[in-house]
């Protein structure tokens, strides 16, 4: 009997373990991409360009893709919102990072989430979708903070949300393509 709890003891302790090791690889990794999206916004002038008060940046839509797919919607949340504070308060950044940034995190986190469930194996096509967050939520939420032109001031904000976040995650998608091969997925932080 005694060996029976021990055994479901050590069973409880290991499994402690790897949780614990699995949430310090997401925040280790929730960290590192907050640098890399600052980095990539600040460093690389010729990625970005301002139009209407909206700093076209696809780096930071590459940042949502991986990270919603590989460590998941709360941290790619996480993120997003980390980059968008850091460039906002540094004046690298618009207001409008927030809403285009999380809303395309929310989006690729549910997609990754609903993709791992249902087909595993296509879970990277989830960093693809983070176009429908940052063009539909995040260019009507920054439409409502700069209401300019009715449906026309709509359609543009569209228009500028899609010119960053389209090219952002096909290059998030190929870079997870890649990563998968060199054998880094979404395993590697949701263990089966």
């Amino acid at each position: 009997m005694n060996e029976l709890v021990s055994d479901q003891e050590s069973s409880d302790t290991q499994e402690k373990i790897a949780v614990h090791n699995t949430l310090n690889k997401k925040i280790a990794t929730a960290a590192i991409f907050i640098a890399v999206g600052l980095v990539l916004s600040y460093i690389n002038p010729f990625a970005y360009f301002t139009i209407m008060g909206a700093k076209i940046n696809p780096f930071a839509h590459v940042v949502n893709g991986i990270m919603g797919v590989l460590v998941g919607g709360p941290f790619a949340i996480i993120t997003a919102t980390g980059i968008a504070v850091l460039r906002f308060s540094l004046a690298i950044g618009s207001i409008h990072a927030f809403h285009g940034g999380i809303s395309g995190a929310v989006v690729v986190g549910i997609s990754a989430y609903i993709l791992w469930k249902k087909k595993p194996e296509y879970v990277e096509y989830a960093a693809l979708t983070e176009p429908i967050g940052t063009v539909f939520i995040g260019g009507t939420i920054a439409f409502l903070i700069v209401p300019t032109g009715g449906i026309v001031g709509l359609l543009t904000w569209w228009i500028l949300f899609a010119a960053s976040c389209i090219p952002g995650s096909i290059i998030g998608f190929l870079i997870l393509r890649v990563l998968k091969k060199a054998g880094i997925s979404r395993e590697d932080y949701f263990p089966k």
